[in-house]
C-alpha cells in the first residue's frame, strides 16, 4: 500500500517504534488471556491477593501500552497529513502555470478537497489496521502454542475467509476509483454553478437543463459508485464477522465430536477468538480507508506536479543588472486542438522591449495577445525562439531571475491582502498610503498592519488594489491586461495621464494590453497582435497617433 510505502519514505524510525509498541501491546493483550486461562480459571476459589494484584498490573500495562501505541500511530498520521497537504500545495506552486492550467481548477480543487480527505481517513484508520494485525499475528501464535492441529483447521477456514474477503475489497477498490473519477466531474459541476450563477439565474431553462442532464448525471455516478463501494465493503464485514463466530463452532465440533483437543484448549481457543474478533472486525471496516486514500494518492500522482523543493529561492542563474532590452526571438507557441490536431499558434515574432518604455498591445479576442503576455513573463514555455535580457539568454536556470522581474495585474487576478514590499515584508505605511491617495483608495480600502481588510468591493475598485499591490512590489517591468476596462472615465483618464506616466518616470517598464485607443498617445509603442502575428504600428507624431491607429484598425 502507497500508504505505508510513505510513512516508511518519511518517518521510517518512527514507523518501526509505532510497530514495536503495536506489537508489544498485542503480546500483552494475548499474555492477559493467558494468564486468566493459567491462573485467574484455575485459581478461582482461592484465589490470593497477590494472584489479582498481578492481574491488576497486567491490566495497567496494557492499558498504558495500548495508549502510547495509538498516540503514536494518531500523532504520525496527522504528521504526515500536514506534511503532505504542504508539499502538496508548494509542489503546486513549483508547476508551470500551462500545466496546471490544463489540469483545470476543478481537477486540482478536487485533489485539494477530496483526496487530502481520503488520505487522512486512511491515517486516521491506520491504529486499527496495525494494531488488529499485529493482535491477529500474536493470537494465531498463541493458538499454535495450544494446539497445533487445531490451529491448522482454524488457519485454513480463515484463509478461506481472508480470500472472499480479498474477492470483495477488489470490487470495494474497482469502485472506489470509478466513484473518485465521478467526483472529478462533480467538482466541474460546482465550478460551473459557483462561476455560472447570473447566467443560470436569469436563463432558468439553462438551470433546469443544467441540473438534471449534467449535475444530477453525475451526482448520480457518484452515488452508484459509492453505494456498491459501501455494499461490498458491508458484505464483506458481515462475511469476516459471521466466519469467526462460524469458527467458535467448528472448534466445538473438532472437539467434542473427533476430539482434536481437550475440552479446556477448545475453551480457550474460544474466549482467544472472541477477544480477536473486535480488533479483527475494526481492522476489516478501516481497510476501505485505506482503499480510499490509496486510490487519492494515485490521484495526486496522475496529476505530474513538480518535484518537490522546500526552497522557495528559485531566482537561479543571476541577470545583469544595468540590462538596457529585454528582446524576443523568433517567439513561437502552439496550441493543440481536441484530438491531438494543431490548434492556434502564436508566431513566429519579435519583439526588442526597451527598459523604462511604456508598450500597449491592441488586438481583438483571440489574437493572441494574452498567449503573448504569458511568454513574455515566463508563465508560458515558448515552443520556438528564445528570449533575451541584454546579452543573456533566458534558459531554465534563469527563468526564475527572469520572472521575478514582472509585477502583474492579469485580467482574471488574485486579490492577495498582504501588501508587500520588494524585500517579501509589509510594505512601508507611507508609501501605502501615497499610493492609496494616487488611486483614489483611501475612503474606501482599510489597511490594518500592512493588510487589506475589505476586499468585497467593485471589480473597478479591486482592479485599484490588484494595481498598489502590483506597485509596491517594486519590480522593474508592470504587466497590465487590460486594467482600465472596469474603471469608470474619470479615472480611466487619470491612468493613462497621471498613473502610467508617474510609474513611468519612477523607471517602470509598462506592457499594457489595452483597447483605449483615445489614450494611445501615452505610449511609447502600439504594437498589434492579429492572428498570432505581431506588428508595430508606426505613428509619426503622438498628437496624431489616434487617428492614424483608427485608421489603420479599420483597414486591418
Amino acid at each position: 500500500m502507497r500508504i505505508i510505502q510513505l510513512l516508511s519514505q518519511h518517518h521510517k524510525w518512527l514507523l518501526v517504534a509505532v510497530i514495536i509498541l503495536s506489537i508489544a501491546a498485542a503480546g500483552l493483550s494475548i499474555s492477559v488471556i493467558a494468564f486468566i486461562d493459567g491462573y485467574l480459571i484455575p485459581n478461582a476459589a482461592d484465589a490470593t491477593f497477590f494472584l489479582y494484584a498481578q492481574f491488576s498490573a497486567l491490566i495497567l500495562l496494557l492499558f498504558i501500552l495500548g495508549t502510547a501505541s495509538h498516540i503514536a500511530i494518531t500523532t504520525l498520521g496527522h504528521k504526515l497529513v500536514y506534511q503532505m497537504r504542504r508539499t502538496l500545495i508548494k509542489r503546486i506552486l513549483d508547476t508551470h502555470v500551462e500545466h496546471l492550467e490544463s489540469l483545470g481548477t476543478a481537477r486540482l480543487l478536487a485533489s485539494l478537497n477530496s483526496d487530502t480527505t481520503s488520505i487522512t481517513a486512511a491515517f486516521i484508520a491506520l491504529p486499527a489496521i496495525i494494531y488488529g494485525l499485529t493482535l491477529s499475528v500474536a493470537g494465531f501464535l498463541y493458538l499454535a502454542w495450544l494446539s497445533l492441529p487445531l490451529f491448522q483447521v482454524i488457519f485454513g477456514w480463515l484463509a478461506f475467509t481472508v480470500f472472499i474477503g480479498w474477492f470483495l475489497l477488489k470490487r470495494t477498490h474497482a469502485e472506489v476509483i470509478l466513484a473518485r473519477e465521478a467526483e472529478d466531474a462533480l467538482y466541474q459541476d460546482y465550478q460551473a454553478i459557483l462561476e455560472g450563477r447570473k447566467e443560470l439565474r436569469l436563463n432558468r431553462s439553462r438551470a433546469h437543463r443544467f441540473y438534471d442532464d449534467e449535475f444530477s448525471r453525475d451526482a448520480g455516478r457518484n452515488r452508484d459508485h459509492d453505494i456498491r463501494a459501501d455494499i461490498y465493503n458491508g458484505i464483506n464485514d458481515n462475511w469476516a464477522n459471521a466466519m469467526i463466530l462460524g469458527s467458535i463452532g467448528l472448534i466445538f465440533l473438532l472437539t467434542y465430536g473427533a476430539v482434536w483437543a481437550p475440552a479446556e484448549v477448545a475453551i480457550t481457543f474460544a474466549l482467544t477468538i472472541l477477544f480477536l474478533r473486535t480488533p479483527l472486525s475494526n481492522l476489516v471496516m478501516a481497510v476501505p480507508s485505506l482503499v480510499a486514500g490509496n486510490v487519492a494518492l494515485l490521484k495526486l500522482k496522475s496529476l505530474d506536479l513538480a518535484e518537490y523543493h522546500p526552497a522557495f529561492d528559485d531566482q537561479g542563474a543571476a541577470l545583469p543588472a544595468n540590462w538596457k532590452t529585454l528582446d524576443l526571438k523568433d517567439i513561437y507557441y502552439q496550441y493543440h486542438a481536441a484530438g491531438g490536431d494543431s490548434g492556434f499558434s502564436v508566431g513566429p515574432l519579435d519583439l526588442s522591449i526597451h527598459r523604462g518604455e511604456t508598450i500597449f498591445i491592441i488586438g481583438g479576442n483571440g489574437s493572441g495577445k494574452s498567449t503573448l503576455v504569458r511568454i513574455l513573463v515566463g508563465l508560458y514555455n515558448a515552443h520556438g525562439g528564445q528570449i533575451q535580457i541584454g546579452n543573456q539568454v533566458i534558459d531554465e536556470t534563469a527563468r526564475g531571475s527572469f520572472q521575478h522581474l514582472f509585477s502583474t495585474v492579469f485580467s482574471d487576478f488574485y486579490l492577495f491582502t498582504a501588501l508587500l514590499g520588494s524585500d517579501g515584508k509589509h510594505a512601508a505605511p507611507a508609501e501605502i498610503n501615497t499610493w492609496l491617495t494616487a488611486l483614489a483608495m483611501t475612503d474606501i480600502a482599510t489597511v490594518n498592519d500592512g493588510t487589506l481588510v475589505n476586499t468585497q468591493l467593485s471589480q473597478g475598485q479591486r482592479k485599484r488594489l490588484a494595481l498598489l499591490v502590483a506597485i509596491l512590489e517594486k519590480r522593474p517591468i508592470l504587466v497590465l491586461d487590460e486594467w482600465a476596462a472596469d474603471q469608470d472615465p474619470q479615472f480611466r483618464h487619470l491612468f493613462y495621464t497621471y498613473l502610467l506616466p508617474e510609474l513611468k518616470n519612477r523607471g517602470i517598464t509598462i506592457i499594457a494590453i489595452t483597447h483605449d485607443d483615445r489614450y494611445f498617445y501615452t505610449a511609447d509603442r502600439v504594437m498589434k497582435m492579429d492572428n498570432g502575428q505581431l506588428q508595430e504600428l508606426e505613428l509619426d507624431h503622438p498628437q496624431h497617433r489616434v487617428h492614424d491607429v483608427l485608421s489603420m484598425a479599420s483597414h486591418g
